[in-house]
């Protein structure tokens, strides 16, 4: 039978030991000890303790505050109070920092030890379910890529967004035009934190510090914006937004991540990193040639089945969309139409598309292709 873990914190160096000595059974098994202050959580997540053990003489907002951090940072971990001084509101504090159990010290060995079970089988249950539900929400992360700027794969990602946010799902969207991203413009955004100040902190790993990161749009979609300056570009490691997107992925249904035409160490990784790669292209020769070269591409990196073509800006041209299917080599099912004064006049006001011009035919084809990108997924996924 594997052995519960116990730690106990405290100031009292004699008190520490005298809980000690009341854990002297074979199911228990004591890890160590750190007194109070800034160290006690550094120490205690370095430990991985099933069960924490806070003993509280006179400093009781310390303890629930440590006591907060580690019900945040330490799912499956519970905590136990064991206080001298035992009252109604050190209860009600102690509860709703997430203490599983409150007992008065001092507290004979037999109680001490049943409790400290019944905590770490309640963690242990709510652990499990919990690794149920984040599974289950595992984000579908969709890269929108193109061969060639400007061609539109920006007011594609902004609007799929904003379509799958209509839907009912979490969108986050992650700007990794590094240089010369806009996004925010889309949503007219004033972006004062961007993805630069998140890689030079040490919280890549951390969702609370992300999403104070992000702007949260109206519509629901939650923007990660690019850096405000290209210099500050350089701060932003592939590795990064690798680690980004994987500390995002349980707590959003869709992240869409706008890139920039070049095969860059940062677009390869979100390439990699995806469900499913929209692949832009609009009906001119350069742009159709560079779509074939890059289709090359992804086939060399074994991306190739999760890609599909867009054909944005599609017109009555010189160039069909059958033409463009017999030079690809593929099947085109996704066709955005030509419509500049709409797109030119919502891209100036901030505001998407399909938010500004919902009758529109652009914008009903955005809807679409919002939710075919749900159903290829879902195909994708089976």
């Amino acid at each position: 039978m594997e052995k519960i873990k116990v730690m106990i914190i405290g100031n009292n160096d004699n008190r520490i030991y005298e809980i000690k000595s009341l854990l002297g059974n074979e199911e228990i098994a004591f890890v160590g000890f750190s007194k109070q202050g800034d160290s006690a959580l550094e120490k205690t997540l370095s430990l991985k303790p099933q069960v924490v053990i806070i003993h509280c003489e006179e400093e009781v907002e310390d303890a629930v505050n440590l006591a907060e951090k580690l019900n945040i940072k330490m799912p499956g971990s519970g905590v136990i109070f064991l206080c001298d001084h035992l009252s109604v509101a050190i209860i009600d504090k102690a509860m709703f920092a997430g203490v599983r159990k409150v007992m008065s010290f001092p507290v004979d060995a037999k109680s001490l030890i049943q409790n400290i079970q019944l905590v770490n089988q309640v963690e242990k249950s709510r652990s499990e379910n919990s690794s149920t539900a984040v599974a289950n929400m595992e984000s579908k992360v969709v890269t929108v890529f193109g061969a060639k700027g400007g061609i539109g794969k920006t007011t594609i990602a902004v609007n799929v967004g904003v379509v799958l946010a209509k839907m009912g799902k979490k969108v986050a969207i992650l700007d990794a035009n590094l240089q010369f991203g806009d996004v925010n413009v889309f949503f007219d955004i004033d972006s004062k934190d961007t993805i630069s100040e998140l890689s030079q902190g040490k919280d890549l790993t951390d969702i609370d510090a992300i999403k104070r990161l992000m702007a949260l749009h109206y519509t629901g979609v939650s923007i990660l914006c690019a850096p405000k300056s290209p210099e500050y570009a350089e701060y932003v490691s592939a590795k990064n937004v690798e680690t980004i997107i994987n500390t995002m992925r349980p707590y959003y249904d869709y992240i869409i991540i706008d890139t920039t035409p070049a095969f860059s160490d940062v677009n390869v990784v979100a390439i990699e990193n995806s469900n499913l790669i929209l692949l832009i292209c609009e009906p001119d020769i350069s742009t159709i040639r560079n779509t074939k070269v890059s289709l090359n591409i992804l086939e060399y990196l074994q991306q190739r089945d999760k890609t599909e073509i867009v054909i944005n800006r599609a017109g009555n041209g010189t160039i069909s969309i059958k033409d463009i299917q017999k030079v690809l080599d593929v099947q085109i099912k996704h066709k955005i139409p030509l419509d500049i004064k709409i797109g030119i006049a919502c891209h100036n006001k901030g505001v998407p598309i399909v938010v500004d011009s919902p009758r529109t035919a652009i914008a009903q084809e955005l809807r679409k292709l919002g939710k075919e990108i749900v159903n290829t997924i879902d195909q994708i996924g089976k």
